[in-house]
């Protein structure tokens, strides 16, 4: 993803809030390309309820990051899914984010168990941060 000039601050560094912004569309991509809606037919979705990022080097506008997305651990209520945040021309390290998920029911307004298609598609693969 290619930082905007609507991401930086005063300062020309990319925002911590445009950051995190960038997390949830790299997991969101993530959790498309496995095949995951937001919501399926009984009201029921993956939601984030943890987010720490560890930010290691500033970034300027219009430089391009490479997000790299796996799924660290699974339970039976949800998981966590850690994202590595890299410059696409040299490979350095920007941030990494862990984001703890759990499976949610909007209808019943708390958290279920996740059913055996979701556990399958979000089978933790080897990850390093």
């Amino acid at each position: 993803m290619r930082v905007r000039n609507t991401e930086i601050d005063s300062t020309q560094y990319l925002t911590l809030e445009a950051l995190t912004a960038q997390l949830s569309e790299a997991r969101a991509r993530f959790l498309y390309s496995k095949g995951i809606k937001e919501m399926n037919a009984e009201y029921q979705g993956l939601l984030t309820d943890n987010l720490q990022l560890s930010v290691s080097s500033r970034v300027r506008a219009r430089e391009e990051l490479l997000f790299e997305v796996g799924v660290e651990s699974l339970d039976e209520q949800g998981g966590e899914i850690a994202i590595k945040v890299t410059r696409m021309y040299d490979g350095s390290l920007v941030a990494g984010a862990h984001m703890h998920f759990i499976n949610y029911d909007y209808r019943l307004n708390r958290t279920v168990a996740m059913n055996e298609l979701l556990k399958e598609a979000l089978e933790p693969q080897p990850f390093e941060l």
